[in-house]
């Protein structure tokens, strides 16, 4: 759906996209992988999982970019909470970069914030903070992006939703993104999206069970190519 993720509500990836969304209802798990344009050098993958306590609900989230010759890997703690329709969260998250032969690693610890309200029964807004601590990797002048991320999420009826968000990088022009979701037939989805800065488009489909999900998808990168992407979700 374009990459859009920071209002949508109860999302198995808010661990990454906004911590003030994460799953509150049920404990899941979920896994994920993007192939870069079909090159294994470049590939993208991703855990996340989410469980409540009496103190609010937590989230954990890893994720590896990359091979053996260089890499970039992050662990992350979320915490959320709520305070009627407005829910709020962060994350802790520990980045680590791998640099093959003699060019060593480096790490640096990032917090990220995020808030959601409930304005209707349909619709949602989110905003998240990237890094609001402005890190940097080991001692070098090397800093992890920063953004700032705002959007809504929209439901026109009961088998259909609407997403977009704005994303601006510190170091990027903003970038644009919407996708949309329709229920062709029951617990069956298609998927659409676009974004902007950079120019990619985006098409799917998606299966929900009783305890489990599975997503596939792929993007059209221009001028990149074309990279597949498989997410499958568990109830535990």
């Amino acid at each position: 759906m374009g990459q859009t993720g920071v209002s949508l509500p109860f999302d198995e990836w808010a661990v990454f996209n906004n911590p003030a969304l994460i799953q509150v209802e049920r404990t899941v798990a979920s896994f994920y992988g993007l192939r870069y344009v079909g090159i294994s050098e470049i590939t993208d993958m991703a855990a996340s999982g989410s469980f409540q306590t009496s103190a609010g609900t937590f989230g954990i989230g890893l994720h590896r970019y990359g091979f053996n010759l260089f890499s970039e890997n992050q662990f992350r703690l979320v915490y959320k909470n709520r305070l009627d329709h407005l829910h709020f969260g962060t994350s802790v998250g520990y980045y680590h970069i791998l640099q093959g032969e003699e060019y060593g690693s480096a790490g640096a610890l990032g917090i990220d914030l995020g808030l959601a309200a409930k304005i209707t029964p349909s619709l949602w807004i989110g905003l998240r903070a990237t890094n609001i601590n402005q890190p940097a990797y080991g001692d070098s002048d090397e800093d992890l992006p920063r953004e700032v991320a705002a959007g809504f999420s929209f439901n026109p009826s009961e088998i259909s939703q609407v997403t977009a968000e704005i994303v601006k990088d510190v170091d990027f022009p903003a970038s644009f993104r919407t996708g949309i979701e329709f229920e062709l037939y029951s617990n069956f989805s298609a998927r659409a999206g676009i974004t902007t800065k950079p120019s990619t488009y985006s098409f799917g489909f998606g299966y929900s069970g009783k305890a489990w999900s599975a997503n596939f998808a792929l993007q059209q990168h221009n001028p990149l190519g074309l990279s597949p992407a498989l997410d499958i979700s568990m109830e535990i």
